[in-house]
């Protein structure tokens, strides 16, 4: 227990300090929320207008992303806390990673709800005024809680390293054998608590789509499972993603001898998301459409968008292919490329969502509803029973930025926490068996 105890003090962050390469990439995150808050800036001012959304795309790029990130963050910490519930320490190198990352995800995730709203300044209204019916006030109040408990389950994984490296993030814990143990036991309830909400995360945001009577390609009860699989893909995906290049970039090792146990898991995943819950979606709906045998075939086969195809084959037959040979699967390069490509899916299978479900307006008949804007002279036409949707500069420039912030939450969580067990904290001492300080030869 001495010897263990010894190897847990033993840890360092994953980025000792910044390079020239590490300082290049602060200084394109820091430009890129500096043009993202410009560009926020100059939405307020012209309006909604800015951007490409109308009374018949009310929803649009950033509503898409907003989706992405919650699955994204909701199957990172899905993925972090099994094992930890099942007292499985095999992925322990992961676990931190993949809780930093949802941390991060589920901060993008919320911030994109703001640019989204109209007047952001009434922000405060989802708690002083909330209309309980609204499922998006049950979706704003579960990311606010899910964010703090992301802080709170990332504290208590790595306080024990801050405090036996003198960090003052530890906020006065001590790095005593007692308190590892208690630690040990208090992430497992944590776990327990982890897995549901990140459940009832995802399941709260695809409820909104659901719950949408007036859109027939969002109102099915498959739409929650659907969502919480494409967050087990996506954030497996990150995941792996996102470890590859720590362990490329920074000071971070991945244990390579993981790498073909989680491509197989990711494979699960695609087959069940892409395979399964795809034909059980479309197979009923094709059926009640057409009663012919060629027209359901073709309805259950063939897509309607090339959004469907980029999902379905992209991201989804190609690494699944890729990741049931295990030649293949014993390469991390390859798991590396059939992760990024299912993630490249579920991105696209977000823009298909939004498309589909917005490309014909409720009021199907002439003259429709108007499109919220001028007429534009005698030529223009205020009225639409269809719309189409193009995401403007500014939606991407403010994107982009909101994006860079999440990806700046994970650089300086690589650089200040104890993300993985091996090694020890830059610039400090760490605590010694006998509660001195032992000062590390060659620290920085």
């Amino acid at each position: 227990m001495a010897d263990a105890t010894a190897r847990e003090r033993d840890w360092i962050v994953a980025i000792p300090e910044f390079g020239s390469l590490g300082k290049a990439w602060l200084g394109l995150l820091a430009l890129l929320i500096l043009a993202g808050a410009a560009a926020w800036a100059y939405q307020l001012t012209a309006g909604l207008a800015a951007t490409g959304m109308r009374n018949v795309f009310t929803w649009g790029l950033y509503i898409m992303m907003f989706v992405l990130f919650v699955g994204l963050s909701a199957g990172g910490m899905i993925v972090s806390s099994a094992p930890k519930f099942f007292h499985s320490d095999r992925y322990e190198n992961l676990s931190r990673l993949g809780v930093l990352l949802s941390l991060a995800c589920i901060v993008v995730a919320g911030l994109l709800i703001v640019p989204d709203i109209g007047r952001p300044e009434r922000l405060y209204q989802f708690v002083t005024s909330p209309n309980l019916r609204s499922p998006m006030v049950w979706d704003f109040g579960i990311i606010v809680l899910y964010g703090l408990f992301n802080v709170w389950y990332l504290w208590l994984l790595t306080r024990r390293d801050l405090a036996a490296a003198g960090s003052r993030l530890a906020l006065g814990v001590e790095d005593t054998r007692e308190g590892r143990e208690r630690d040990r036991r208090l992430a497992f309830w944590s776990a327990a608590v982890a897995l549901p909400a990140a459940v009832m995360l995802h399941s709260v945001t695809g409820w909104i789509f659901a719950t949408q009577v007036g859109r027939g390609d969002w109102f099915s009860p498959l739409v929650a499972p659907v969502f919480i699989a494409k967050a087990l893909v996506s954030g497996l995906g990150l995941l792996l993603v996102t470890a590859v290049l720590a362990d490329r970039f920074t000071g971070f090792e991945l244990d390579e001898s993981l790498v073909p146990g989680l491509g197989k898991l990711l494979g699960v995943f695609l087959a069940f998301h892409v395979v399964y819950l795809l034909g059980a979606e479309r197979l009923p709906h094709a059926w009640a459409e057409h009663f012919g045998f060629w027209a359901i075939t073709s309805g259950f086969l063939l897509g309607d968008t090339v959004f469907f195809w980029i999902w379905t084959v992209v991201g989804g037959l190609v690494p699944l292919a890729l990741l049931v040979t295990p030649s293949l699967r014993r390469r991390t390069r390859v798991v590396f490329a059939a992760a990024a490509l299912a993630v490249f899916g579920v991105v696209f299978e977000g823009v298909r969502l939004i498309f589909v479900g917005y490309d014909q307006v409720n009021v199907d008949a002439p003259p429709g509803v108007s499109v919220g804007e001028p007429a534009g002279g005698l030529a223009g036409d205020i009225w639409a029973t269809s719309g189409a949707y193009t995401p403007t500069l500014v939606e991407v420039i403010v994107t982009l930025g909101i994006v860079a912030i999440g990806a700046l939450i994970l650089t300086l969580g690589l650089r200040y926490l104890p993300i993985q067990s091996g090694s020890q904290l830059p610039s400090a001492g760490r605590a010694a068996p006998d509660g001195g300080t032992e000062t590390e030869e060659g620290s920085p």
